[in-house]
């Protein structure tokens, strides 16, 4: 199993993406010509071990806890305020003991959910 969520420096690391500002770069080239920054909150999540933002126009960008940005390469926006949990340390560790599909968290998610939702699946509790 991974030993950690991913964010965009793993996913898009094929891409050359290293770093946030390779990711703006990479972004901002492929998308130029529809490319427009949203400063509204947006709530990251994690889906099959990847945090994400779900875009509006039913893409996803790749995310991370450091720098709190998304970019979606679908519709060309890149999402500047994106906010994480408060607990996001706790919650990566619960949700790695899990097989990759079973990595997943949306806001309203508790730690005791997935702490008793990894107990009832016999996944190891951290």
């Amino acid at each position: 199993m991974s030993e950690h969520i991913h964010t965009f420096t793993d996913g898009l690391r094929h891409a050359g993406i290293t770093d946030l500002r390779t990711y703006r770069e990479n972004h901002d080239r492929v998308v130029a010509d529809k490319l427009h920054e949203v400063s509204t909150v947006i709530n990251a999540e994690i889906n099959h071990g990847r945090w994400i933002v779900n875009c509006e126009c039913n893409g996803a960008g790749f995310t991370c806890p450091k720098v709190k940005v998304a970019c979606c390469f679908d519709c060309g926006r890149v999402y500047l305020n994106v906010k994480f949990p408060r607990d996001a340390v706790k919650i990566e560790r619960l949700l790695i003991e899990r097989p990759m599909r079973n990595r997943n968290w949306r806001k309203g998610e508790t730690v005791k959910t997935l702490i008793a939702e990894n107990i009832e699946h016999g996944f190891q509790i951290l």
